[in-house]
């Protein structure tokens, strides 16, 4: 796996902003933040060892607070991610898709950064046990700026590729140094590219997800809420997720749609 420096993740950004993907206020705002995890988020399989002619890349950015725990949904969790994975596997663009795992907390948690689907780590009794409060901008500022860096040093090496991330949260923001305000400039600025799908997943009822999503600039197509925190949903969302994703990597999306239209 290809690791960066700190100084190597500045120059993509720089080169970001160049290219109209960062506007010079958002990158004022993702460079002033600049710190270990995003350097790791960053990090990813190198360039030589990519064989497929354009990429996907998926960053899952998943809930790992104490509401999580509370509510019963932890192994749910880990068994839709590890279902999300095998339908990954199973598609005949397994090999076109790279997968980030964050878990978010009161720190985050680079789980690995982008890896062929085969490489993904699933999530174990080990690895998430959910504990804590939810830095939810926080994840999705670190989380899209190493996905903007990652896919920069792509393009730079004359691979296209586009991204999609996704939160997945039971919760609102609590903890983060970061603002929905700042998720919202980042979000902006990758959305006017189209090379970016920006999709967020709310589940439960104690939370308005819908204006939390809206407030961090993800388009409300691409706003999926359940409102009962049962295992079975929570699976159901990321069988949701693994389908709408597959679509953007074949590129069957249609033109206006949103991420989570069938």
């Amino acid at each position: 796996m290809a690791m960066h420096s700190k100084t190597d993740v500045q120059l993509l950004l720089a080169q970001a902003t160049a290219s109209g993907v960062l506007s010079h206020g958002t990158s004022s705002i993702i460079t002033g933040n600049l710190g270990n995890i995003v350097i790791a988020g960053a990090a990813g399989l190198a360039m030589e060892n990519i064989e497929a002619s354009d990429v996907t890349l998926v960053t899952l950015l998943i809930d790992a607070s104490s509401s999580i725990h509370d509510g019963g949904l932890t192994q749910s969790v880990r068994d839709g991610h590890a279902a999300l994975l095998d339908a990954f596997a199973k598609s005949r663009e397994k090999d076109s898709i790279l997968v980030a795992t964050w878990l978010f907390h009161s720190e985050l948690q680079v789980l690995h950064s982008y890896v062929p689907v085969s490489q993904a780590m699933r999530l174990t009794d080990a690895n998430y046990n959910p504990c804590g409060c939810t830095t939810l901008y926080d994840a999705w500022c670190d989380g899209l700026t190493a996905n903007v860096a990652y896919a920069e040093r792509l393009r730079t090496f004359g691979t296209p590729c586009r991204s999609i991330a996704v939160v997945m949260t039971d919760g609102a923001d609590y903890g983060s140094k970061r603002s929905a305000k700042d998720c919202a400039c980042i979000s902006r600025d990758l959305l006017k590219t189209e090379q970016f799908t920006l999709a967020f997943v709310g589940v439960g009822d104690q939370v308005a997800f819908r204006k939390v999503a809206d407030s961090m600039g993800v388009p409300s197509g691409n706003v999926q809420v359940e409102t009962e925190a049962r295992s079975s949903n929570v699976r159901r969302m990321f069988h949701m997720v693994s389908q709408s994703a597959l679509r953007v990597s074949q590129r069957t999306v249609q033109p206006g749609a949103g991420f989570f239209s069938p």
